[in-house]
């Protein structure tokens, strides 16, 4: 390739840098879809995920179609004007077509990369500074240079004027002319570390019968992506993972993704578990508190009120707490089958909750799996909705 002239090799970097930032914004575009993909969420997160793309086509010049009229004069009224040969307004005849069928293929990423698409630009909302200061995020800033990159961060003042002052060292006019490689110069980043008050993030879900299969995965991939998330922007965070149907408990992360459903639902066992295991071991003093929790509000009428009363004494030692209730009315609604409809339990957790009007407090529904995405959005701006 070095014997290639640069504009040659100039080309070839920059179609690909293209293509790779196509690939990109079409990945970004299938977010809603991706983020509940079963086969992400099941993956141990190290493989790379290969994700199906519409084939992206580069710009071309295609024939047309064979026709008469071409230089054929002005025409006269009522002469008959060729026209696309179906309009797609009627049904086929069955017979075997002609035309190229659209493609896909598929994209390799890593669960790290898809995370940061997703997530980068998040953070955990009303983060304080506390007693102790043990929490470490990674930055990126944009202060390095380097001699090799990507077409996109090329420093072309930059570069050019190495140009100039290497044409000028050899006797020849200060100008530009024979751009080398040498020359170039890219935009390249240092990471840079902030300390930050220690967090804890409790999750809780509810396992009861009444949350199905579907529901339960749905509640399972926000907790997937919250993980995810936490891993990538905080260091030394600390989750907490607690199960409940009648009864809760702190449960080990993969036993928390493992777990099947059964029995009825009392949500004030979670919430009471949590508090406990707070005031314990992350008192509000030296911690930022987070704590979200997945039901479908099918709770126990009789608990409702000490619901609202336990999350009122949670508020006030989280910096918040946010609450997802899935509703729809079986597997099939989940994955947006025509004719379902949205399944609300006669007394929701829900409704119970919205009487708290607290700031930190966010509720949210979810009808199907493409408001998963939102819903991660909804929880993580929280304090810039607010702020709003």
């Amino acid at each position: 390739m070095s014997g290639l002239p640069w504009e040659l090799r100039r080309r070839g970097l920059k179609d690909a840098a293209q293509h790779d930032k196509r690939v990109r914004e079409a990945i970004r575009k299938n977010l809603r879809e991706l983020i509940a993909e079963e086969a992400i969420i099941t993956s141990d997160g190290n493989k790379r995920i290969r994700i199906p793309l519409r084939y992206l086509e580069q710009y071309r010049f295609k024939y047309g179609n064979p026709q008469q009229g071409v230089g054929q004069g002005p025409g006269q009224p009522g002469d008959v004007i060729a026209r696309r040969v179906g309009d797609g307004t009627s049904p086929g005849d069955g017979t075997p077509g002609d035309q190229p069928g659209e493609h896909t293929y598929e994209v390799e990423v890593s669960l790290e990369e898809l995370t940061q698409m997703m997530l980068a630009d998040l953070s955990l909302p009303w983060l304080e500074e506390k007693a102790r200061r043990e929490i470490r995020t990674k930055t990126l800033e944009w202060t390095n240079e380097r001699r090799t990159g990507s077409p996109g961060n090329l420093k072309k003042r930059k570069s050019l004027l190495k140009n100039i002052v290497r044409n000028a060292a050899r006797g020849n006019p200060a100008k530009v002319a024979n751009l080398d490689e040498a020359d170039l110069r890219f935009r390249a980043w240092d990471e840079k570390e902030e300390v930050h008050a220690n967090a804890a993030v409790y999750m809780l879900m509810d396992c009861s019968g009444s949350m199905t299969t579907g529901k339960k995965y749905i509640a399972k991939s926000f907790f997937f992506w919250m993980v995810r998330f936490l891993r990538l922007k905080y260091r030394t965070v600390e989750t907490v993972f607690i199960a409940h149907d009648v009864d809760a408990q702190v449960v080990p992360e993969e036993d928390f993704f493992a777990l099947s459903n059964s029995g009825g639902t009392r949500c004030s066992s979670a919430y009471q578990v949590a508090l406990e295991h707070l005031l314990k071991k992350h008192p509000s003093a030296g911690w930022n508190n987070y704590l979200f929790h997945f039901s479908d509000g099918d709770n126990l009428p009789s608990d409702n009120l000490t619901c609202k009363t336990l999350i009122e004494t949670l508020l006030g030692h989280c910096n918040m707490v946010g609450y997802g209730e899935i509703r729809y009315g079986d597997d099939s609604s989940f994955y947006g089958w025509i004719g379902q409809t949205s399944y609300t339990p006669p007394s929701s957790l829900q409704g119970i909750l919205k009487e708290i009007k607290h700031p930190r407090l966010v509720v949210a529904t979810i009808t199907n799996k493409d408001e998963l995405h939102p819903t991660l959005i909804k929880f993580l701006e929280a304090d810039k909705v607010v702020k709003a």
